[in-house]
This record gives structure tokens, sequence and C-alpha cells, in this order.
């Protein structure tokens, strides 16, 4: 790690800390669904080990792109566009020295790419992000809905408040939505969601 931008060495390493921190528990919570009895979809051939259905995914929130660091350090085949809220600090010089792949975007507007284009996204932190800039929960979980593949997963990070207004828009909108208390006591819930393939 390396200092940049007045940013500390010792807040970069916190960011990877908690992200590789972070992506062991997703892991851990996803891992029986995807990589273990992930259904076999009509025509494909079954899956080899270890099923691995998570390629694209999105950091939404991604501040110096800890979650892309975590998920190199694990040796995990995916990967990560780094998505910087345009009202946040800008650390989108730091990811694209590290290497990585980003951009600067505003959540309350849509997001360019097409349709059913990531796997998983993930969220620390922006519900509460948003509703202090007074834009929509519901509209950035239809825009979340529209980039993201049937059978993709959303792990979204935040206060039990948005969490709670999220999983009530997630439910609407057909998708499987599971609350998750990480820390007994805390104020932190983890909203984790899948987008089923929708039969007429």
């Amino acid at each position: 790690m390396f200092v940049y931008a007045g940013v500390e060495q010792d807040e970069l390493y916190q960011d990877f800390e908690s992200s590789r921190s972070a992506l062991r528990n997703y892991w851990s919570l996803l891992t029986p669904l995807i990589f273990s009895d992930h259904p076999k979809r009509p025509g494909d051939e079954d899956p080899l080990p270890p099923y691995n259905m998570i390629r694209n995914v999105m950091d939404m929130n991604a501040r110096y792109g800890g979650l892309n660091a975590a998920f190199l350090e694990a040796g995990k085949s995916v990967w990560v566009m780094n998505v910087v809220p345009i009202r946040a600090q800008n650390s989108l010089p730091l990811i694209l020295d590290q290497g990585f792949a980003g951009v600067l975007h505003d959540w309350c507007e849509p997001f360019p790419t097409y349709p059913r284009t990531y796997d998983m996204l993930h969220a620390n932190g922006l519900l509460s992000d948003l509703i202090s800039k007074k834009c929509s929960t519901t509209n950035l979980l239809l825009e979340m809905d529209r980039i993201l593949r049937p059978e993709g997963w959303v792990v979204l990070s935040d206060k039990v408040g948005p969490i709670e207004d999220a999983r009530t828009i997630a439910t609407q909108i057909r998708w499987e939505a599971r609350v998750i208390d990480v820390e007994n006591g805390s104020d932190q819930r983890l909203l984790v969601c899948q987008k089923p393939f929708l039969k007429k």
C-alpha cells in the first residue's frame, strides 16, 4: 500500500482489512447457495468445480478499492468495477493507480451500462449517503435490478433503517431478500438479495 493524495497509510490499510473481512463473511454466506447447490440452467453442461457463478462484480461505493484488492488477494476469478460516488471524496485516481477499473458516478442517475451486466452488486454505506442527498432508494434498486443478471446477488451493508427500507423495495421487485445482523448490538445490518429468473 502507498500514500496518495492526502490519504494516510492507516486509512488504506483499514479499508483493505475491513473489505477482506467482509469478503470472507460474504463468501461464507453465499458459498452454500452459489458454489454447492447452484441449479443447472436448461441446456447448460454441469459447471466444473468450484461452480463459480460470480464473475463480474460492481462495488457501488468503492472508497479506495479495498474490495477489489481483497478479491485479488483471495484469488477469486472476478473482474471488479469500482464506482466512486460523484459527491464522495474523489478516490478514483488512487483506485486507477492500483491497476483497478473504476469510474465516478452519481447514483441519483442511471448507470451507463448494458442490462444484465453484473453477477454481484456490493455497496457499503451507499443507502445512507443517498438518503442524505434526498435521492430515491426505489430508483436505485430499480437501476440495480436492470444491471444485475438473473440469479445475480446484491449485498448491501448499512444502518438498520435504510436496510429495512431497501428490503421492502427488494421484495416488491421480486428479489429474494434477507437481513443479517452482522454484530450483536450494532446498528449495522447486511441485506443479501438474489434476483431470480422470472417465469411468465
